[in-house]
């Protein structure tokens, strides 16, 4: 892993991932709302989200809440320095924020949902906000204390949105996030339902390359399994994943599993349409870790073994999905493509790829105003990579990676 923050960069990722979009003002949680409730990030500073208000009187009660990604700090050492950055303390983060996608106000890009009410939360626990230890951390090297409360910075950004700007009359929710926070939304998707007021009429949950696999490197070291097994027990958080696996697998050696997205997706209740590469960049990096000079561009220097070894690791997250239940339920759906690429439904990207002649933004779209459909409706699946240059299938991939850069933490 590459632990490196790129933080030098700071906020220039608004421009490259949202280019027509409006960057939404910050609002700081004051001590009242954060640190008097322990809900504080990694550093001890109060949370922070961004909120950009509905453009239209018919928005008014619509709501994206999109949870800011970033990676995790598998230690404590690498929570020491995450502390030191936006990621971990909120001291400097920019005064304003906005991603693409889902969560653009741009009409050309997200015609649904430009003119609603849109949140980020922002990302400062390392965990995806799962963690809730009430013991603080003293990195007796640095001399840092670290908090794991990520799960109470969740809770505190709920009741301030709630309380204070119009949340608690919402009649339409779609939660989100990218990268870390597409894997919060995984996790968190059930829970956040039941903070919602009685008006929600319309409550769903699309995660955004959050499906990292449990899966080991090409080589077969169970390296990220394991890693996040120590992220799970390091920050506590047992009641920080989704609130039916916690439960099914309580008290077993196998709950840290429920960090995972196929194990929290399989026990959510909450109509998920999955925005997902098969192949995803930031996995190809740090997951599976195959050698060599394919995982670049749209694998254009790539073996017939690595192309074999690449769609056997697709096909493993495809049946990841369909082993579940939740799959093959109405109200399900999903857009999982071949692309190499990370977040990309974040940027320009949402309108650009297609599975079978439908763009993703619209395949979206149509899931979300349909209730309880058949899911064979609303899931597109991605093809096998080809034994033959060029290797992509889909050529709506287009030539270069999509999305951020797997270690430009800022971007995700």
């Amino acid at each position: 892993h590459n632990p490196k923050m790129m933080v030098s960069l700071k906020m220039v990722v608004v421009a490259a991932m949202c280019a027509m979009c409006t960057a939404w003002p910050v609002v700081r949680l004051n001590d009242a709302q954060g640190l008097a409730k322990g809900a504080v990030c990694l550093d001890g500073t109060n949370p922070v989200f961004y909120y950009g208000k509905a453009n239209s009187t018919a928005s008014t009660n619509k709501w994206v809440l999109y949870f800011k990604g970033g990676g995790w700090c598998y230690n404590e050492d690498d929570c020491a320095s995450r502390a030191k950055s936006p990621l971990g303390s909120t001291s400097k983060v920019a005064e304003d924020f906005a991603f693409g996608g889902v969560d653009s106000d741009d009409m050309n890009v997200n015609p649904l949902m430009a003119s609603w009410n849109h949140v980020v939360l922002w990302y400062c626990d390392g965990a995806s906000f799962s963690g809730d230890n009430s013991e603080p951390y003293v990195d007796k090297k640095t001399n840092q204390t670290l908090y794991f409360r990520g799960k109470r910075v969740l809770d505190a950004v709920l009741d301030v949105l709630l309380t204070e700007h119009g949340l608690d009359s919402a009649e339409e929710v779609l939660l989100s996030g990218g990268s870390a926070g597409g894997l919060s939304t995984y996790l968190h998707a059930d829970y956040v339902k039941t903070k919602m007021p009685a008006s929600v009429q319309r409550y769903k949950a699309a995660p955004n390359s959050g499906f990292f696999a449990l899966h080991s490197t090409a080589a077969g070291n169970p390296l990220y399994p394991n890693e996040m097994k120590y992220v799970y027990t390091m920050q506590n958080s047992s009641g920080g994943v989704a609130p039916r696996c916690a439960a099914a697998l309580a008290g077993t050696d196998d709950a840290w599993r429920c960090i995972f997205a196929n194990y929290s997706y399989s026990y959510s209740t909450t109509p998920m349409f999955p925005l997902q590469s098969a192949v995803d960049s930031w996995q190809m990096g740090n997951i599976f870790q195959l050698p060599g000079p394919c995982t670049r561009g749209q694998f254009d220097n790539c073996t017939s073994q690595d192309i074999l070894a690449l769609n056997g690791y697709a096909d493993s997250m495809v049946a990841d999905y369909q082993r579940t239940q939740k799959w093959s339920m109405p109200g399900e759906g999903g857009f999982v493509e071949s692309c190499l690429e990370h977040v990309a439904a974040q940027g320009a990207n949402f309108d650009k790829y297609e599975i079978g002649g439908v763009k993703e933004v619209d395949a979206f779209t149509k899931w979300w105003l349909s209730d309880n459909e058949p899911s064979a409706n609303h899931w597109y699946w991605p093809c096998a990579l080809t034994d033959t240059s060029p290797h992509q299938c889909n050529p709506t991939c287009g030539g270069a990676q999509g999305g951020c850069a797997p270690d430009d933490l800022m971007c995700h």
